[in-house]
């Protein structure tokens, strides 16, 4: 269930989050990871600020080493063990001009064989810093590496040169200090592009705080279209005392999907159309399929920063 407001995360949770992270990793360094979000029992949320901690399986007490025990408070907050198996979304209209929410894939490599590559979604039309020029956002693992052209829609077998819009002109790929999945396409001349979000409608610029828990989202993407949740936590990077990841659930007003393969590089939006992150993943496919009630997505201030663009207007 959705809190009775937005619940603003406040700077001493997120150190107290990466307190408790540190303390856990003492004796397996990176097993964990932590965060600030919704209080969960028994798969729904409750009302109620919670520092979660990430584990591949839950575990009996007993069967807990007491340097990995996670206590029931921590740093004036109560927590909560959440089981999570992080996944990549990885997995057909052509659309003139070009915007947001909508399938492409890179150019087929030597390494793809005879398989064509796998596709994801054109998350948002955004402008370079440096000239003006607007340019594509998606996923740095849905496009791989640099100067490769780009398909709208993605490539197939017998996929026309017209369905080239451009090539991938700046990625960002790593952990450390902040978490990054994120790459723009330079626009080829080939099609138009336009500041929407198919089946939203305008992008009302970004919002670039991070979001209060419980703020109800949504995103379009190529494989789910258009899907509506809330933020139920927000992650600690693993180097710094800030957010680099924000999880959102499905659950309005029952869990339902969120997003699914084929999905990476939507971006997530707020109420007022304002971006607020890009998908880049989720915690774990629960629905079978390739679908989840849950997904992952970077602040899309540290995209901006990262790729030195603006969300366009």
């Amino acid at each position: 269930m959705l809190p009775d407001r937005p619940i603003s995360v406040p700077q001493d949770a997120i150190e107290a989050a990466v307190a408790l992270r540190n303390r856990l990793n003492a004796r397996s360094a990176g097993k964990y990871a932590t965060g600030v979000g919704l209080k969960q029992t028994g798969g729904e949320f409750a009302d109620q600020m919670a520092l979660f901690v990430y584990v591949s399986e839950k575990r009996a007490a007993e069967d807990i080493a007491e340097p990995e025990f996670v206590p029931s408070e921590f740093g004036g907050y109560i927590t909560d063990v959440v089981e999570a198996q992080p996944e990549l979304l990885d997995d057909t209209a052509k659309y003139d001009p070009l915007r947001g929410g909508i399938e492409i894939s890179r150019e087929r490599t030597i390494a793809d064989g005879i398989f064509a590559p796998t596709t994801g979604t054109l998350g948002a039309i955004v402008k370079n810093r440096g000239n003006g020029q607007p340019q594509l956002l998606t996923n740095a693992h849905v496009v791989q590496q640099a100067s490769l052209n780009v398909h709208q829609p993605g490539q197939v077998l017998l996929s026309s040169a017209t369905d080239i819009v451009g090539p991938v002109s700046a990625l960002r790929n790593e952990n450390n200090p902040l978490f990054l999945d994120c790459a723009t396409i330079g626009l080829n001349g080939s099609r138009a592009s336009k500041a929407v979000i198919e089946d939203i409608g305008p992008v009302q610029g970004a919002r670039t705080e991070i979001p209060p828990l419980g703020e109800v989202v949504k995103k379009r993407g190529k494989r789910t279209l258009v899907t509506h949740g809330f933020v139920v936590r927000t992650i600690a990077s693993l180097f710094a005392p800030v957010i680099d990841q924000i999880e959102f659930s499905g659950a309005v007003p029952f869990v339902t999907v969120f997003c699914g393969k084929g999905d990476s590089g939507s971006v997530v939006l707020n109420s007022s159309n304002q971006v607020i992150g890009l998908l880049f993943g989720t915690s774990g496919l629960d629905l079978g399929n390739g679908l989840s009630s849950h997904g992952l997505a970077m602040p899309i201030h540290n995209v901006q920063e990262a790729l030195k663009v603006d969300v366009a207007t």
